[in-house]
């Protein structure tokens, strides 16, 4: 009887997984098996679930989960991404192609380290590599009470950048401005009131927006008012929509080169992995503050379908 693991399996598109069954894997050349012991639920793994992203299952089942924190056959701790389909890393073992993973410090809890494995090289990418943000620049993050945002914040703050964070969560506002944000602006009033937040603290070198939608359309109107510096916009995620209508005179008045994050390409592996240990360490350090919650994998279907609490929920197997 062939090897069979506990696993959250996707049955088909827009389906929330289950706890089920499913074929243990068996590594092949230059692949391993990890076993898992923590894998964080993120927006790209609803995305995926949904048909939202290029890379989206068009044969099911399916093992969900774009990465997780595990064990490889010799017990070193690795975080690792991008498990080789069917397999994910929300179930007992993950297959992967070897390399693609970073060694997990000592002293690092396999659950903090899943936490901040995609929130944190999402927002090191955006800022740092991508966003070149540091002393003398400006950074305008767009969805600052999310993970990635919370960190985004923090992560510019800590290359010298002056940062103004924008979001909904009141409260996650105020603990950002105890850490460091120069401003927070709170998104979901009216769209003039933001615009004038958003422009009253201009102007910005750099925006990271994880929100697109009505945030998207604010932050245009408000940089289209004749700011004499360029200005950078990485796109990296449609929490708030995935459409926004931007006027085309908003666009030409407005100084600003907009691009996806991951359009001109990826750190190396090397150089993401020496990321990813600083983020362990200022995590231990209480430089970053995520917040997470772990929950049995047994519960993913609850845990999936359940409102958002500002956590950033890590299932256990």
């Amino acid at each position: 009887m062939a090897d069979v693991m506990r696993a959250a399996i996707l049955h088909g598109i827009g389906e929330a997984p289950r706890y089920g069954s499913f074929p243990a894997p068996v590594a092949g050349e230059g692949e391993a098996v990890v076993t898992v012991t923590a894998a964080a639920l993120k927006p790209f793994d609803r995305w995926w679930a949904k048909g939202l992203h290029p890379a989206s299952p068009t044969a099911f089942p399916q093992v969900v989960g774009a990465d997780g924190v595990g064990r490889l056959e010799d017990g070193t701790r690795v975080a690792f991404f991008a498990p080789v389909a069917p397999y994910g890393g929300m179930a007992q073992r993950a297959l992967v192609r070897r390399g693609m993973w970073f060694p997990v410090r000592d002293g690092a809890d396999d659950v903090t380290a899943a936490a901040l494995l995609n929130p944190g090289g999402a927002a090191w990418k955006t800022v740092v590599w991508e966003g070149g943000a540091g002393p003398g620049k400006s950074v305008l993050v767009l969805g600052a009470t999310g993970a990635s945002g919370r960190i985004a914040v923090q992560v510019a703050k800590r290359q010298g950048a002056r940062v103004v964070a924008a979001g909904r969560d009141r409260a996650v506002l105020e603990a950002l401005a105890g850490r460091g944000a120069d401003a927070v602006i709170r998104l979901g009033r009216p769209k003039d009131e933001v615009v004038e937040a958003i422009a009253e603290h201009g102007p910005y070198d750099l925006v990271v927006d994880y929100l697109w939608g009505a945030p998207a359309e604010a932050a245009f109107a408000a940089l289209s008012r004749g700011a004499d510096r360029r200005v950078r916009y990485i796109l990296v995620g449609m929490s708030a929509g995935e459409a926004a209508e931007i006027p085309a005179m908003a666009l030409r008045a407005a100084p600003v080169e907009v691009v996806g994050s991951g359009a001109n390409g990826s750190p190396s592996i090397e150089e993401a992995a020496a990321a990813f240990d600083d983020m362990l360490r200022m995590a231990g350090s209480g430089e970053i503050v995520l917040g997470e919650e772990a929950v049995p994998l047994a519960d993913v279907e609850n845990a999936w379908t359940r409102p958002e609490n500002g956590r950033r929920i890590v299932f256990v197997p």
